[in-house]
């Protein structure tokens, strides 16, 4: 899995490594469309200047992909803060 990858080329991957490693909490959620969130507006902003320019996107992965890959690493986190933690008992 490329999350797991040390050694990954994908600069995505890098940046939730990265942010992982700094304890951060990241929270993946569905939004209403077109209710006026703000984050929302801005991709739609996006989407409209790629298609305009001609910009070509790289298609996201299925949920079900994004899913099985975000408890993969988060597993992998809690068990690098079981391995490595110092409070609690070692169980192996």
């Amino acid at each position: 899995m490329a999350v797991l990858d040390t050694h990954t080329p994908h600069q995505l991957v890098r940046d939730i490594q990265s942010l992982l490693t700094k304890n951060r909490n990241i929270m993946v959620r569905w939004i209403k469309a077109h209710v006026g969130y703000r984050s929302d507006e801005e991709a739609d902003t996006l989407d409209k200047k790629a298609i305009t320019e001609g910009v070509v996107r790289k298609a996201l992965k299925p949920r079900c992909e994004l899913k099985q890959h975000l408890q993969e690493l988060f597993f992998f986190k809690w068990q690098n803060l079981c391995d490595n933690g110092n409070t609690g008992r070692s169980v192996h």
